[in-house]
């Protein structure tokens, strides 16, 4: 199959990749946009998901390892839920869902980090709701790969009633191209973790996992299925810029990391909107209510370092029109959902190391209403797309360029930046202090095999060993003209 490829790269203006313009503290009620915004809670650790019952009440995430709890627009103050979690950077407690028959089974489902052998995992639970409390814990799937940056995790139950799991590359990126490993998945189960016949490689005789659905992912944070069609929508992190939004298909590669950006390749999926600079996509919806009539069938994105909500138009698979709303309005923007009540509920992240910033009550459960007006049409800030396409290339790929500056732009400035200030994150590459090697045969295996459980990843099979090595190249000689230049 030749990977067709329609880019949507959009440039945000005034992008957030670091402290937050915010203003310090919120009303309960704020009127911004031509939504009315309620603060349902506040002074949380990265509520991670929310949820909602048949019965309206609504259960949430909190990275830090409880299940919290608000009926009728008040935070219980006794989790539902509380666990110990591995915490380090990203990781934690993670995706919830509820089970279709939640009215006659009371299951719900959890994804949460853990460490075995030293190492990050991941492990998706069952458990009942009864009297406000999870019991009887039932594990659907465990010894997930996982890591500080890159685990994931989004559960969802589509309408086949199977139930949809994504896991990031936990810093290992070739192995989002390996049938024998879980990193860089969409992973579909029956309800009791056991496989569906139809999945794509449930008949293989080899080693091949047979949960697999996707795969060839990066970092999937976001799954949502279209009313309708019954198309599967996915928003995944991409290295420094090329962020994505795909449409999943059974049995997909979606190329990483031998694709990403703009590249294309024989028998890739491409993504059809391609994000640069970084949006950082979180939880994606349709929003399916009455409440906001020009928003239903839209398909909404939660974002983190774009620190607002992108909100797409489709037709026949395809992004006809997008624009953001509530813009550095409320900070990195995690959880999505449409409420019972047709209102559209999200969280803030904010409590991010080395991204987010802490302030006064964050972080928060809001939800957005309209704001009385019925003249009020929603405003938006504009964004404007630039399409590239592969067409005229012969060799099917899309023409970009490849120099070792851009590589670098890539997949290093995020962490490392461009200039001898370094990060939050890491140091710079540019001052010669190294705390695991300074010589050019160190920084090649530095990049090579990367320094998992510090957060550093691997890049063996994202690039090639002659672009590694041109990397290593130009930070030595970065180094030496910053050195002369004393």
């Amino acid at each position: 199959m030749k990977r067709r490829v329609h880019y949507l790269v959009i440039f945000f203006l005034f992008i957030s990749t670091g402290a937050s313009v915010l203003r310090p503290e919120y009303s309960p009620a704020d009127t911004i946009e031509g939504f009315q915004v309620d603060t349902l809670a506040t002074d949380l650790v990265v509520p991670w998901q929310i949820v909602f019952l048949p019965d309206n009440t609504m259960l949430f995430t909190e990275r830090a390892g409880r299940v919290r709890i608000i009926r009728n627009d008040k935070l219980i103050k006794k989790p539902a839920y509380i666990t110990e979690v591995v915490q380090r950077n990203k990781t934690g407690l993670l995706g919830m869902c509820i089970h279709p028959d939640f009215r006659k089974n009371r299951f719900i489902y959890l994804a949460d980090n853990y460490s075995r052998n030293n190492r990050v995992k991941l492990k998706v639970v069952r458990y009942e709701f009864v009297n406000d409390t999870l019991i009887r814990p039932f594990t659907i799937l465990d010894n997930l790969p996982a890591n500080p940056n890159h685990t994931g995790c989004r559960l969802l139950f589509g309408p086949d009633r199977k139930l949809y799991i994504t896991t990031g590359d936990a810093d290992e990126p070739s192995l989002a191209q390996d049938l024998k490993a879980y990193n860089g998945k969409i992973l579909r189960l029956n309800d009791d973790g056991s496989i569906p016949e139809d999945n794509p490689f449930a008949g293989h005789n080899d080693q091949t996992l047979k949960a697999i659905w996707s795969y060839g992912h990066r970092n999937p944070q976001g799954i949502a299925f279209q009313p309708g069609t019954g198309l599967l929508f996915s928003s995944e992190h991409g290295p420094t810029g090329g962020d994505e939004i795909n449409i999943i298909k059974k049995g997909g590669n979606y190329g990483w990391p031998v694709v990403h950006h703009q590249e294309s390749q024989e028998g890739m999926i491409s993504p059809i909107a391609e994000y640069t600079p970084s949006i950082a996509p979180s939880e994606a919806m349709f929003y399916t209510g009455k409440a906001f009539p020009e928003l239903e069938g839209k398909l909404l994105v939660g974002c983190l370092r774009g620190e607002s909500i992108l909100r797409l138009e489709l037709k026949n698979g395809t992004v006809v029109k997008q624009d953001v709303i509530l813009k550095q309005k409320y900070g990195r923007i995690r959880s999505l959902v449409t409420g019972p009540d047709g209102y559209i509920y999200l969280s803030t992240s904010q409590i991010d190391p080395s991204e987010g910033v802490r302030r006064p009550q964050y972080d928060m459960i809001l939800r957005l209403k309209p704001s009385g007006d019925s003249n009020t049409q929603i405003s938006s800030q504009r964004i404007m797309p630039r399409k590239t396409t592969a067409a005229n290339n012969k060799n099917g790929k899309s023409p970009v360029k490849t120099g070792t500056a851009v590589l670098f732009q890539q997949l290093c400035v995020s962490c490392h930046s461009n200039t001898s200030a370094g990060t939050k994150i890491a140091g710079s590459l540019f001052d010669g202090k190294f705390k695991y090697g300074s010589g050019k045969a160190s920084i090649i295996k530095n990049i090579t095999n990367g320094l998992i459980n510090k957060g550093m990843p691997s890049w063996k099979g994202a690039i090639s060993r002659d672009n590694i090595e041109k990397i290593a190249e130009y930070i030595l000689i970065r180094q030496r003209n910053r050195g002369s230049a004393k």
